[in-house]
């Protein structure tokens, strides 16, 4: 008998903004499903996407949310985020916007779109993530952060986050 899979559970509403973060950087990283690489120079500065919450659940959030999917590993500032395949951050080419996040689950009936309002990048950010294809996950963060509240949390060792591929549509 088979049974099918368990739907997937709600995460938890967030904000998202968006920033750059500058990488202190050598290593090589590797998309293992379409076999590019890409190198990040020491000092590459790549575009940040923050998800902060409110300082407790929403009030309409569901008892089942799952709050797992975006626990991450810390990070440190000194470092690279760790990769990650199965999140993406997802932009639009035709007006240079961020459009949200897909999580592709080892089983296809598990993956999830995370939509957000459309947000146009400034040429310079836009530029970075034609340069490098990837993008920072990060979150441990509260309200509706600044760049230099983004950069004092990760100071502080306060930011969990992910290296992802940037996808393109």
């Amino acid at each position: 008998m088979t049974t099918s899979p368990k739907p997937f559970a709600p995460i938890p509403l967030y904000n998202i903004s968006l920033s750059h973060v500058r990488l202190p950087s050598t290593q090589l990283h590797i998309d293992r499903l379409s076999k590019r690489s890409t190198k990040l120079a020491l000092g590459t500065d790549v575009v940040l996407v923050a998800l902060s919450t409110s300082a407790g659940p929403a009030p309409d959030e569901p008892a089942d949310t799952d709050r797992s999917r975006l626990t991450w590993p810390a990070w440190k500032a000194s470092t690279v985020p760790s990769t990650h395949q199965e999140w993406k951050a997802v932009f639009f080419t035709r007006d240079r916007t961020f459009r949200g996040l897909y999580y592709e689950a080892p089983d296809a009936g598990s993956s999830q779109i995370l939509h957000a309002a459309p947000a146009v990048l400034p040429d310079p950010m836009w530029q970075m993530l034609q340069n490098t294809s990837c993008a920072v996950l990060c979150t441990g963060l509260v309200g509706d952060p600044s760049a230099a509240d983004i950069r004092t949390a990760l100071l502080q060792g306060k930011l969990q986050a992910l290296l992802v591929e940037a996808l393109f549509g």
